[in-house]
């Protein structure tokens, strides 16, 4: 008996020791490894992705303008795809949509902007020497992120009179095509042409396929469903006119400072007009274009620094310098100064036409004032020039309105009033 008891204890003994093992060995061993969870950024949570997609639309749009337009026609007309920037069209679009005139990839099709139709378009390339195109996130649908990009162009434009003389629209296909004389597309002179600049505006849809963003959609912005709609040439609601010359590209800064050179030019030789040389440019003026080119001449006016012409003065003289445009007006003995002067490149400026806004104040003597006392004048000009053979002209010089005005030094509430002369001027304008 006692013999079973110590084998009883020993093996209590033995299966406690075992126990102990096991627990301490579940005390020290280490939990398993709980794997981190993948973040998939997004142009919502990361800014490098935001930049990504904002650089792919940059390529896009470059290369979807790198074609002439009259190279779309047939893929508008079918709904196909172009080559050239299939690549970067979402596999969804290219599936569903290619090859269907209401897919949503909305190709440069012909405008009319502000009297003149755009036929062909280049786009504008940034001191960066990539596209100037903007593009801003504005929400997302799930997995389809929403872009407002602008895309700035230079427009090959003709005039709608002389578009209509080049160009007719297709009954069949409602798109414009040049009009053919024995078998031969109507020639049409480099002359004829207009450049502009404009803006063209787009809603994008982008997705993302592995690694890289594609275009699910490129419309233009505020466009209406149906391709017979969306082709008529007024329907310009996505495009806007800006300003030609844009002073943060060096090269179009150049062009805006020299133009505004000739322009403060003329108008610092317009301070040698006292009141009787301006009673012998408005006898020439009156006479023959020859007698006031050759007083213009004379007094100073008409001459640039370096001797040559500033001026165009054709036989249309007196329409495009009229005598009272000069600033020195009735009852005026001369101008002092000038104060403020601005030269703001005008909404219509084109490559043909080169329109400028100026504005100033000037001090000037009355003829029935007090010897020395100064009155001041707010002066608004419109200054158009022309590039003849190389070198450019001021062509016309229009005043819109001139009053009196405050001193540059003199603070006060008051509100500047027109004087009678300003209104005189105002309505033989």
């Amino acid at each position: 008996m006692g013999k079973r008891m110590k084998v009883l204890a020993l093996s209590a003994i033995i299966v406690a020791n075992l126990v102990g093992f096991t627990g301490c060995d579940s005390l020290f061993k280490k939990p398993p490894e709980v794997q981190p969870e993948v973040k998939v950024e997004t142009p919502i949570t990361s800014p490098e992705e935001d930049n990504k997609v904002k650089e792919m639309l940059k390529d896009y749009f470059g290369k979807l303008y790198e074609k002439p337009i009259n190279e779309y026609q047939q893929n508008i007309l079918k709904g196909e795809i172009p080559d050239n920037i299939s690549g970067m069209v979402a596999k969804r679009t290219l599936e569903e949509g290619n090859n269907n005139p209401e897919v949503g990839i909305h190709l440069p099709r012909m405008v009319s902007v502000n009297g003149i139709v755009s036929v062909d378009y280049d786009i504008i390339i940034a001191n960066d020497n990539k596209p100037l195109v903007d593009a801003a996130f504005v929400g997302n649908n799930n997995d389809i992120f929403v872009y407002y990009v602008k895309v700035d162009l230079k427009a090959k434009g003709l005039a709608e009179a002389d578009f209509a003389q080049y160009y007719q629209k297709n009954p069949d296909t409602k798109l414009y095509e040049r009009i053919k004389e024995n078998d031969q597309e109507k020639e049409i002179k480099d002359e004829v042409y207009d450049y502009i600049k404009v803006q063209a505006r787009y809603d994008v849809e982008v997705i993302k396929e592995g690694n890289d963003y594609k275009v699910l959609t490129q419309r233009e912005a505020n466009y209406k469903p149906g391709l017979t709609y969306r082709l008529f040439i007024l329907n310009n609601d996505f495009l806007t006119r800006v300003p030609y010359l844009n002073t943060q590209i060096e090269e179009e800064k150049k062009v805006y400072d020299e133009e505004k050179a000739l322009i403060q030019m003329y108008f610092n030789n317009l301070l040698k007009v006292d009141k009787e040389r301006m009673n012998l440019i408005k006898s020439s003026w009156n006479t023959d274009k020859l007698s006031f080119v050759d007083i213009m001449q004379k007094i100073g006016v008409s001459s640039a620094e370096d001797g040559r012409n500033l001026l165009l003065i054709n036989d249309d003289y007196k329409t495009k310098f009229k005598i009272e445009s000069f600033p020195l007006q009735i009852n005026m003995e001369r101008l002092n100064r000038y104060d403020s002067f601005t030269v703001s490149v005008h909404p219509g400026y084109s490559f043909k036409n080169k329109m400028y806004m100026v504005s100033f104040k000037a001090g000037v003597v009355n003829s029935n004032g007090m010897i020395g006392d100064e009155m001041f004048y707010q002066y608004d000009y419109v200054v158009t020039m022309k590039n003849v053979n190389g070198t450019t002209f001021i062509d016309s010089v229009k005043l819109n309105e001139y009053f009196k005005t405050i001193p540059p030094t003199e603070k006060t509430e008051s509100k500047e009033e027109k004087s009678s002369d300003a209104q005189n001027t105002e309505s033989k304008n």
